[in-house]
């Protein structure tokens, strides 16, 4: 990276800007480029500040960076101004910068420019799955080989994350011992649900840090759209998680997973009183003791007692005298509300 008096006075005004930026772990770039130029394609959605690579590079002390989906050529134009060592991959087959080479990531058999293996910092900002109105093959480029289907832009989310997951974990691989590797994702509302790729992310290595971004210029921002719900509020930010690699030939990673398991099977976790009262929400209305035991029986957690119907009526009793449910008449019962 060039020395600070080397650079021109606006690349000095960026520097200084994300230097401030960088002393908290909310970061925030209201402009996206320099005063005096273009940093990347202006066609790519979603492509976010070369400010932010620029801010890890600088505080990580990293001389080198590798890309993955390199995209908009963004951060190739940030680092060609601040002579910092670069290379990218991008399914592109057709690349915007020279310095960028076409590569499938989901291609298990395709193997990392070599360049990843010496660089400082890797940065990832992954297409976001899932989200239908945004397009980067026949959308940002023209697909001449037949890649959409390739493309984690058009994937479900839980396929697009189960590829970026293994994505991060082969660029693990590939990188020495010290180097730095920083994901920026999003929060993601489709067709009525939330997910969130911070919480279905991959970690590897030592989790070093954590970052809110926050967002500008959005798409719901700029259509000035609001949810029908309002329990829920537009997404104003993205996260940043940064691992580094520790040496040895150890591989070590958290993964998330996801589970799922009846109540009335959980031995441990759910109580009596949480098994009966989800019980009276799914008969609806009033329930007899014949139908909640009907319900329950057979179930993990009457399995682990002998006497699991007294159970039940002592529950009951617990439950109305705290006005939970309420005893309708001899032998039936409902919610109180």
């Amino acid at each position: 990276m060039k020395k600070y008096y080397e650079l021109d006075e606006e690349l000095r005004k960026v520097l200084d800007e994300v230097r401030v930026q960088m002393q908290t772990t909310v970061i925030s770039y209201p402009e996206r480029n320099p005063h005096d130029r273009v940093w990347g394609a202006n066609n790519y959605p979603g492509n976010c500040s070369g400010k932010v690579a620029l801010g890890f590079v600088d505080k990580l002390r990293a001389d080198s960076m590798f890309e993955l989906c390199a995209g908009s050529g963004t951060n190739y134009d940030m680092c060609k101004d601040y002579d910092i060592g670069y290379c990218g991959i991008d399914l592109n087959p057709n690349p915007v910068r020279n310095g960028i080479k076409p590569m499938d990531l989901t291609d298990m058999t395709q193997e990392f420019p070599d360049e990843i293996r010496t660089a400082d910092m890797i940065f990832s900002h992954m297409p976001y799955p899932g989200i239908n109105r945004i397009k980067y093959s026949n959308g940002a480029w023209k697909d001449t080989s037949n890649l959409s289907e390739r493309d984690i832009q058009n994937m479900s989310f839980e396929k697009g994350m189960q590829e970026i997951n293994k994505a991060h974990m082969r660029a693990y691989l590939s990188m020495k011992p010290g180097a730095f590797m920083v994901m920026l994702v999003g929060e993601i509302r489709s067709n009525g649900k939330f997910y969130s790729m911070n919480q279905a992310l991959c970690l590897p290595g030592e989790f070093y840090q954590s970052y809110v971004k926050i967002q500008h210029n959005t798409w719901s921002g700029r259509q000035g759209r609001t949810y029908g719900n309002t329990q829920r509020a537009l997404t104003g930010h993205e996260m940043i998680a940064v691992i580094r690699k520790p040496g040895g030939y150890e591989i070590c990673y958290v993964m998330p997973r996801h589970y799922e398991l009846d109540i009335r099977d959980s031995k441990n976790m759910a109580t009596w009183k949480d098994i009966v009262t989800t019980t009276l929400k799914n008969i609806h209305g009033n329930a007899s003791l014949n139908d909640i035991y009907n319900q329950l029986e057979g179930h993990e957690k009457t399995k682990s007692n002998e006497h699991w119907k007294e159970k039940v009526r002592q529950t009951l009793q617990r439950l109305a005298k705290s006005g939970v449910c309420k005893n309708t008449s001899r032998g039936y019962w409902s919610l109180a509300a």
